[in-house]
């Protein structure tokens, strides 16, 4: 594109030019005509002297020599017939020439240019003569020539001068306006650090100084902007509610990471309408409700999210206008209630299973003793059996009591001691301490062990975790039957199994296994003195660890339990 320097150039410069053409054009007919009117006013007032003398019959030839010499040429007719003409008069072209006008015969005085405006010619006819005068005409064309020389000159020296002011002009008012379009366009593009440079022109210093004042208010504005941007960012992004925020049209515009992580399995932010982008349908009731009734709307909802059942404290709140008349959005809240009710709900679960094994054993102290008060402890067989059914009983609260005060220990302080031990080891050792149960029921314990299996773990713990899957896996064995144990490094783990041919677990019980109390053959385990805390201890002691169990069974075809820890 032109630059507006050039155009105002090429503007001055083509007016001035046509202006120089038009003075030159109007300047060379006001001559012509001038030079023409004392031409024709000479040749006629010398027209009418030869007919003068004509009339007088003076030496007219004399005379007439004599102004053949003041003009370029003379013809005189009287009464059509040429009496005198001038040696260099060509009269054919005159002829030919007077043809091509029409006119000339009409009028008693005729005068028009001749041979190419270069002499002009007179034809004055009084008194029966006809007088042809023929002069040079040559200076009207040196004097025009020399009036464009001298306008040429001048627009040459006038030229440079119109380039000076040009680069005036542009310098002290266009470059400002282009200085300041090009401030105000890195203002609209959101450079607010853009400044330009004040001017010393009257016309213009007000326009920098009112740019530069726009430039570092908008860079005011700006930076407090981006300030509450990112308190509200950090705050949001924080806050360990899911949060969402719908605008007037139903858009989501803003979702945290709390609700990408739970809702959206950590992915991009949600975008689009809300119907379409959120996947659950309590949550666009709850927002549809209160875009409608522009009311709180509180609600605690059952969600299921990637087969899990989460519970959730939910608000949809309606933002208004200054006014309160126009919905300018909704603000959904969502509070993770899961761990509450779980707790709750296992704390409902741990006062009845506690309630229920300890009720009875108390049962049955409290009746074999009654009994024995009542009489029977004077027959000495009755009294070695309650007594010892009192023992039994007793030792059997005194296990569930310990077990629930390790698996409290355990819980609130999962900050052990961890050094190395040798995993293999330590499996040896274990089955060593099991072996004389696995002898009741005849049961074969293989071990298949890699060496230098080496975790992090605190020796006593990780032997706690061992033994006690040997023990359920030899409770729940059949006589005669084989146990494997496996110890291996794989994938960068370190993984210890324990398989047996026992009765198994069912799918829907595998996931339950390592609540508190939970038991899979309850009549079976309280006959093995069980007290159905040991997985819970176990997936406990694993996961302080940082290891992680799992089991893979079916009924009646036994059970693998897998402890992985991280390989050093």
């Amino acid at each position: 594109m032109i630059s507006f320097q050039k155009r105002l150039l090429l503007l001055l410069t083509t007016l001035f030019v046509v202006s120089f053409l038009l003075l030159g054009f109007f300047l060379s007919v006001t001559l012509s005509d001038r030079i023409f009117d004392s031409k024709k006013h000479e040749l006629k007032n010398q027209a009418k002297h030869i007919i003068h003398m004509l009339n007088d019959e003076k030496n007219i030839q004399y005379y007439l020599r004599s102004e053949d010499t003041a003009v370029d040429q003379i013809m005189i007719k009287k009464r059509g017939k040429v009496i005198y003409k001038s040696d260099s008069l060509d009269v054919i072209k005159l002829k030919e020439r007077l043809k091509t006008w029409k006119d000339y015969s009409v009028e008693t005085e005729f005068f028009r240019d001749y041979n190419d405006d270069n002499q002009a010619l007179l034809i004055q006819d009084e008194d029966g003569y006809s007088v042809y005068l023929i002069d040079d005409m040559s200076e009207l064309k040196s004097i025009i020539t020399q009036m464009w020389e001298y306008l040429l000159l001048i627009f040459f020296i006038v030229l440079p001068v119109i380039y000076i002011i040009v680069r005036y002009v542009n310098k002290s008012y266009i470059a400002p306006i282009s200085e300041v379009t090009y401030a105000s366009k890195l203002l609209a593009a959101g450079n607010y650090k853009v400044r330009v440079p004040e001017s010393s022109v009257t016309e213009t210093k007000d326009l920098y100084i009112s740019t530069n004042i726009l430039a570092r208010t908008l860079q005011s504005l700006n930076n407090e902007q981006k300030l509450q941007r990112n308190r509200l960012e950090t705050t949001l992004q924080n806050i360990p509610s899911a949060i969402l925020l719908v605008n007037n049209h139903g858009d989501v515009v803003i979702s945290n990471d709390t609700y990408n992580r739970l809702f959206n399995n950590d992915g991009p932010s949600l975008a689009g309408y809300y119907e379409k982008a959120i996947a659950y349908p309590a949550i666009n009731r709850m927002i549809k409700e209160a875009i409608a009734t522009e009311k709180t709307i509180n609600e605690t909802l059952e969600i299921t999210i990637n087969v899990h059942q989460k519970y959730f404290d939910a608000a949809v709140v309606p933002v208004l206008s200054k006014t309160r008349r126009k919905l300018e959005g909704v603000v959904i809240v969502l509070h993770d209630i899961t761990q509450l009710k779980t707790l709750e709900q296992m704390r409902k679960d741990f006062v009845a299973n506690v309630s229920h094994e300890l009720k009875t054993p108390i049962t049955s102290i409290k009746g074999f003793s009654e009994t024995l008060l009542d009489g029977a402890k004077n027959d000495p067989e009755s009294l070695d059996m309650f007594l010892n059914i009192i023992l039994k009983e007793s030792n059997r609260i005194q296990v569930l009591v310990s077990e629930l005060l390790e698996l409290s220990k355990i819980e609130r302080n999962n900050h052990l001691q961890l050094t190395p031990v040798n995993l293999s080891d330590k499996v040896m050792n274990c089955v060593e301490v099991v072996q004389p149960l696995a002898a009741k029921k005849n049961l074969i314990i293989k071990l298949e062990l890699e060496e230098e299996v080496v975790v992090q773990a605190e020796p006593s713990k990780l032997k706690q975790v061992i033994i006690n899957l040997l023990s359920n896996a030899i409770n729940y064995s059949t006589d005669n039957d084989e146990i494997i144990v496996r110890v291996m490094q794989q994938d960068g783990l370190s993984i210890l199994e324990i398989k047996d041919n026992g009765i198994g677990i069912a799918e829907e019980e595998q996931i339950r296994i390592f609540e508190r109390f939970y038991r899979v053959d309850k009549a079976r385990s309280r006959d093995s003195g069980g007290t159905g805390l040991g997985l819970a201890i176990v997936k406990h002691i694993v996961e302080v660890f940082n290891g992680e169990i799992e089991v893979d069974s079916q009924p009646g075809a036994g059970s693998t339990f897998r402890v992985k820890f991280k390989a050093l």
